[in-house]
Parts: C-alpha cells; structure tokens; sequence
C-alpha cells in the first residue's frame, strides 16, 4: 500500500495583497481576450461611445465568445483605477462584456470597496513583520 500523500495546509499562509491578486487575474484576463475577442483589432471607437444604451451593448458584445471575461476585466480594470487613481463609478463608459459603464458601477463600487477594506490588513501585517 503507497503512502498517503503529503499535503500542505495553506491556511496560515498569508493571501497575498488583493490589489496583487486582481492584477494577476487582470493578465491572464488580457491574453484570453487578445486572442479570442471579438472587438480586439477593431479600429472604431463603438464599444466606448458614451450614452450606450444597454440593448446596444448586448448586441455588440452577444457573439464574443470572452464575453464574460472581459467583463470581469472591466470591473477589475475599472476598480482599480478608481482605487488608485481616484474618480468615480458615476465615470463609467462603454459597453464591456456586453454591459454599459452604469450597469457596470455596482460590481465596480463592491471591488472598490474590498480594495479599501484590504488596506489596512495589509498595514498591520508589515506593521507585526517590522516589529519581529
């Protein structure tokens, strides 16, 4: 009979930043959508007109087959430069993943809001390892 297989417990094991973490899904994200989107290449600007209408968007959008992770791009892209940057959810624009910037704002405000929260964890976590 085999051993059993050892195993690692990565509970103790501190998670990395989450502004880390979204940056990394932001990548793999954009070479999934490089390769396979529908609107990569495209030389006009109607996926980011303002004042889209949500029928719109869906209609530009409905064929593409990383229809659902370019949203999710969006939202971290969109959430994290309102983070870092500043500005607001009310800015949004454009149709990503068949959504326009103000169906998108929630999902954005809700990111935005666990990148604030996710702060000071990190704060008292170099705070104890400055102290050891």
């Amino acid at each position: 009979m085999a051993p059993p297989a050892m195993t690692t417990n990565h509970d103790d094991a501190p998670l990395p930043p989450l502004d880390l973490r979204l940056r990394a899904e932001a990548r793999g994200l954009v070479e999934k959508i490089d390769e396979r989107g529908v609107c990569v290449g495209s030389n006009d600007n109607r996926w980011f007109a303002r004042g889209m209408t949500r029928r719109r968007a869906r209609l530009l959008c409905d064929p593409c087959p990383v229809r659902e992770d370019c949203l999710r791009l969006a939202v971290i892209e969109e959430a994290l430069s309102i983070h870092v940057h500043g500005g607001s959810v009310h800015d949004l624009c454009g149709a990503r993943g068949g959504v326009t910037g103000p169906a998108r704002s929630k999902p954005v405000k809700e990111l935005v809001d666990q990148l604030k929260a996710d702060k000071p964890r990190r704060k008292v976590a170099r705070t104890s390892k400055d102290a050891a």
